[in-house]
């Protein structure tokens, strides 16, 4: 009888880890909570798929240190920066990733990730994972590669069984729009959008400094801890931190991370920049720079491991690394049940996270899978309110509720097929594209790190455009763009905006000068008399205060302004605007035109 037990209790042990139809075996003993989330899955695929997330963890991380000590190594995997398209053509001159001196970004790129990867390769305890391409170029052996996709470099990162993954990027993307380096720097910029449409840009600032992006999907803590390691290393070494987050940068842009959320990427610096082009194109720079992205890996693994991997032979105190390990598991859980919709376990692990490892350390990570779980929970009440309504014949609430929950969510892949669930009860089983479905999978053809804006040089001529610009006579009343540099000089700017003859320059100057901008207030005052309160509204008029930037203004007939305002960016649309200078297509131009002839 007592044997019979013991045979039980061991055939339960089992089916805690694996089901009778499952082909993957969780290896480790687990703590009590993952053993409830994998209790929880009953299809093959999701329990198989889950135990080889938690495996993996075990191995890489969990085992790290022991590893080590039996002569073990650390992978890592270097990702390319961009590199050359299917026509042989760097993406750095394709995408408008070039320095001041018109050199693409894969060139300084592989100057400083030579450097590393020899200081990575003479360290006996790592082992780098590239592709064979691209491993060409490291060792110097080719000055040429290919473009890697974000999704494949993470696919190939795990397939390798890497630690980590690392690029080594150069910046030129200021906050807000995309500059190269001839325009990314403070002023007035002809730019082209995501689409290709010209438009004015004013930029206010120049963009310097390196950051390193750390994947903010990293709940373990090393991507976030290596970052800040080599930030505050640089910044003593005298380098400048970019302003953004101080040099130190949560990303989670690329959902692709989901894939693999140990990673980091290294922003150096701005090539768009002239005099930090110049510095980062210095031996002494580089050296600099690199031996910080080196010193401050092997920090950051003696910091949160207890290992000292600094010299040929393997030392260290072993620290506790638990409780990071389970976090790491349960954020890299929540994760794929999203991927697979299944809220019920991503709220199970979320609530483990919160319950058993909030503290000051965890707690931007923790709140960051909190707003995610919380979004998805709010989606999921509209989803059951529009179920309701349809049940009940409300057809028209029931849509209302859907289109509420799906917009609750955005557009990244992560919350993909809770937006099918939600396409799929707006329009049934007829899969209908919405325009922001359109915009993703046109966006998803581009480089994963382009920005919107693609901006070339003021001075680019009509030659160098691919898009024709149609010039149609303007009405004098069509609304014109004017940009101005300097406050002082409202002639000038609009003489370059309309090219007026010296009366009509003079009539229009004036009103300009004279130009009123009008606001109204409405003010809530008590009348004793009615026995409560009225509402009136002043009207204030104020002299317009111009300074340098991009406005779009109107003339009435007799070329006096009637409506003046100042905007950060306007497309340069033939149809909608009047320009002497950009759009060749001024009222004045063409009476200019006629009297030539």
């Amino acid at each position: 009888m007592k044997l019979i037990k013991i045979i039980l209790t061991i055939f339960m042990i089992i089916c805690t880890y694996t089901f009778s139809y499952s082909e993957t075996v969780v290896k480790n003993k687990q703590t009590p909570i993952i053993d409830k989330i994998l209790s929880m899955q009953n299809n093959k695929n999701t329990f198989n798929n889950a135990a080889d997330i938690i495996n993996y963890i075990d191995e890489v991380y969990g085992g790290l240190y022991d590893s080590l000590e039996k002569d073990g190594k650390i992978t890592i995997y270097f990702g390319p920066a961009h590199g050359k398209d299917h026509t042989s053509r760097w993406r750095g001159i394709t995408t408008n990733r070039i320095g001041t001196t018109g050199l693409p970004e894969e060139y300084y790129s592989i100057q400083y990730s030579r450097k590393l990867y020899k200081l990575l390769k003479e360290n006996p305890f790592f082992n780098i994972a590239a592709s064979d391409e691209y491993r060409e170029a490291l060792e110097g052996k080719s000055d040429s590669y290919h473009y890697m996709k974000f999704k494949d470099v993470m696919t190939n990162a795990k397939n390798a069984g890497a630690f980590m993954v690392i690029e080594m990027h150069m910046n030129n993307v200021s906050i807000f729009s995309k500059a190269d380096g001839l325009v990314n720097m403070p002023g007035i910029h002809m730019a082209r959008d995501g689409h290709g449409r010209k438009l004015l840009i004013n930029i206010t600032g120049s963009y310097s400094g390196f950051l390193t992006l750390y994947n903010k999907f990293d709940a373990g803590g090393f991507s976030k801890q290596y970052a800040l390691n080599i930030r505050d290393n640089l910044v003593a070494k005298g380098y400048k931190a970019n302003s953004w987050e101080y040099g130190a940068v949560a990303d989670d842009r690329f959902t692709y991370y989901l894939l693999f959320p140990v990673s980091i990427i290294y922003e150096c610096g701005f090539i768009s920049h002239p005099d930090e082009d110049k510095k980062l194109l210095s031996e002494s720079y580089m050296d600099g720079m690199v031996a910080s992205q080196y010193e401050m890996l092997l920090k950051t693994f003696n910091d949160i491991y207890g290992i000292n991997i600094s010299k040929k032979t393997f030392s260290g105190k072993k620290k506790d690394f638990k409780a990071n390990i389970e976090l790491l598991k349960l954020a890299r859980l929540a994760l794929y049940f999203i991927k697979q919709g299944d809220t019920k376990s991503a709220n199970t692990a979320v609530n483990a996270m919160n319950s058993l490892y909030l503290n000051p350390q965890t707690k931007d990570s923790i709140n960051y899978y909190n707003s995610i779980i919380n979004k998805i929970n709010k989606a999921e009440n509209y989803y059951a309110s529009g179920v309701n309504y349809r049940n009940k014949k409300k057809f028209n609430k029931a849509r209302t509720s859907f289109m509420q929950g799906k917009a609750t969510l955005n557009n990244t892949d992560l919350y993909s097929t809770y937006r099918d669930k939600f396409n799929k009860a707006i329009s049934g089983n007829k899969r209908i594209r919405s325009k922001s479905d359109t915009d993703t999978a046109l966006a998803s053809t581009k480089d994963n790190t382009s920005s919107d804006i693609k901006s070339v040089s003021a001075n680019t001529t009509a030659k160098n455009s691919n898009t024709v610009i149609s010039v149609k006579s303007s009405s004098l009343t069509k609304p014109f763009i004017m940009t101005l540099r300097d406050e002082k000089n409202i002639e000038a700017a609009i003489m370059e905006s309309l090219a007026p003859d010296s009366k009509s320059l003079k009539i229009i100057t004036d009103s300009m000068k004279n130009y009123k901008s009008v606001s109204y207030t409405k003010i809530k005052t008590y009348s004793a008399k009615k026995k409560k309160y009225i509402t009136t509204t002043n009207k204030i008029v104020k002299d317009f205060e111009f300074k340098p930037g991009i406005f779009i203004a109107e003339l009435n007939k007799d070329m006096k302004i009637v409506k003046v305002s100042r905007v950060s960016s306007v497309y340069l649309d033939p149809n909608k605007y009047q320009n002497h200078q950009y759009l060749k297509n001024s009222y004045f131009t063409q009476i200019e035109m006629e009297k030539e002839i």
